[in-house]
């Protein structure tokens, strides 16, 4: 019986130790694809702002509540530019009060009442106030139309080639549309802004009393971030950012997580439910964080060209051209680094003075033909200027015109032929000269 038991263990060792062999051979399974039912989707590199994956991302869609990622911004910008702090107290006035839908969402102001700058942008945020949204429109620029026009203009400004605003909180109109693709452009660059990331990161928010009412408490409308209202909606990598819902929008949802320095963004406009928006998004920003590792295509100072240096006063005529800072970018999982490619972008020439760090260039890296991250390219020392160097400029300025080209190679062309006349001229004399001497010297008179 012992023996029997002894044989039984020592079966059930090799067995144990065949296993753990093969699983040391064979490979990991890859993180699966997402497949969104969500109408249009897209996951970018929160760093770099590579798309990682989409579905639909050109497509013209409403964006709902996440309108208000832009009325945040612009609000931040005017921050930024000291039109306004996020102390200053701005009041809800009866226009913008009756131009609101009685069922959209708000945090419950008053006309009349009033409310930080930074509360407001609480409110909106979190919240997702539309009376908020109105407040600071008209609190920053005046008007709601003025307010817009901002929004459209920031949205040029930061290429979003099809996206139009009409209101600053997203209730239903025809002409106010983007796509996921500029959504996720206007996320990542609302991201960059600390103040905007503390807020959207936030769980809840108990708003100060105001001039009318006591303090309010509000759990953020991203349950991604959020135990309190359904907790299982939640993500421990969740760092914000907004949703959305309208009847024709659908359930929207522009998300971020981040992990071990990786940071991701996504967007999923026209889900069927608020579970589909939100199990989605966890799933494409979970796909975001494993199938993708954080590769380093570039340290700070490290060598990529060399630019031709025009008017210095010591006589430099290159300098070398280093990376501005390190660059990572999320690479796949299993991908082959080798064939990740670069091509510089420096112009033909600089003209002293130049400054060490100066930005002169580019350099951008590819992965099967597709851009995966980019990094200026800064002079590696400084140039001082010659002191004649703004005489070496007119003339060079001078010299870009046709008309002084031509009068120019006129002119030589003139003063060639003229000395190649007299050269010619002068050998003819020369050779004249010389039949001549030759004749008197062979001159021989007649006898008689």
């Amino acid at each position: 019986m012992k023996k029997a038991i002894t044989y039984t263990r020592m079966a059930m060792g090799l067995c144990l130790a065949a296993i753990i062999m093969l699983g040391a051979t064979v490979p990991a399974f890859a993180t699966p694809k997402p497949s969104p039912t969500a109408e249009a989707v897209i996951l970018i590199d929160a760093n770099t702002g590579n798309v990682l994956f989409e579905k639909n991302s050109e497509k013209v869609m409403y964006p709902a509540s996440t309108t208000k990622i832009m009325t945040a911004l612009v609000a931040l910008d005017a921050v930024k530019n000291g039109e306004i702090s996020l102390d200053q107290p701005l009041t809800l006035s009866q226009a913008a009060y009756d131009s609101l839908d009685i069922d959209g969402s708000s945090i419950a102001l008053k006309v009349g009442e009033s409310m930080t700058l930074e509360g407001l942008l609480q409110g909106l945020l979190i919240a997702s106030g539309n009376d908020a949204a109105m407040v600071i429109a008209e609190g920053i620029c005046g008007t709601v139309e003025e307010f817009v026009m901002r929004m459209n203009e920031k949205a040029k400004a930061l290429g979003l080639e099809n996206t139009s605003f009409v209101n600053p909180h997203g209730l239903h109109h025809k002409d106010h549309h983007t796509t996921a693709a500029d959504m996720a452009k206007l996320a990542r660059a609302a991201m960059q802004n600390p103040a905007f990331q503390g807020i959207v990161e936030c769980a809840h928010i108990y708003l100060p009393a105001t001039n009318m009412s006591d303090k309010r408490y509000f759990i953020n409308t991203n349950n991604l971030v959020s135990l309190m209202r359904y907790p299982y909606y939640f993500y421990d990598k969740a760092t914000g950012i907004k949703t959305g819902s309208t009847s024709e929008a659908g359930y929207c949802l522009v998300a971020s997580a981040e992990d071990k320095g990786k940071s991701v963004i996504s967007v999923v406009f026209n889900a069927e439910d608020i579970a589909v928006s939100h199990n989605e998004s966890k799933e494409i920003l979970q796909y975001g964080l494993t199938a993708f590792s954080l590769k380093t295509l570039a340290k700070r100072d490290d060598i990529f060209g060399e630019v031709k240096v025009k008017q210095s006063a010591d006589g430099t005529d290159h300098i070398l051209l280093s990376a501005e800072k390190n660059l990572e970018a999320l690479f796949p999982e299993g991908g082959d680094s080798e064939k990740i490619e670069f091509v510089t972008e420096i112009p033909e020439k600089v003209y002293a003075p130049i400054t060490s760090g100066q930005i002169i260039g580019k350099v951008k890296f590819t992965y099967d033909g597709k851009e995966i991250g980019s990094v200026n390219l800064c002079s590696t020392q400084e140039v001082k200027r010659h002191f004649f160097g703004f005489v070496m400029t007119f003339f060079e300025w001078l010299w870009s015109f046709r008309a002084v080209k031509f009068v120019v190679y006129t002119a030589l062309g003139l003063v060639v032929a003229f000395i190649t006349l007299i050269i010619v001229g002068f050998v003819r004399a020369l050779k004249k000269s010389k039949r001549k001497r030759r004749r008197m010297n062979n001159y021989n008179p007649p006898r008689y």
